[in-house]
């Protein structure tokens, strides 16, 4: 079977500081050439916050 270099194939969570000293949820689709396409999921004064945000989205997530 082969993929389409533009088919998302991994998905990302990150946690990560930005230049206004917040903390933001970012979500990465990586596709098989590698790129990636971000989306920002929240904005939070707080990395206590915005693991707490991930934390509530992952226990609401239904697998």
């Amino acid at each position: 079977m082969e993929i389409a270099l533009e088919t998302p194939v991994r998905a990302t969570l990150a946690v990560e500081r930005n230049k206004a000293d917040t903390w933001s949820v970012g979500f990465y689709l990586i596709d098989a050439d590698g790129r990636r396409d971000r989306r920002c999921l929240g904005v939070y004064e707080s990395d206590v916050d915005a693991t707490e945000a991930v934390r509530t989205f992952w226990t609401k997530l239904a697998l």
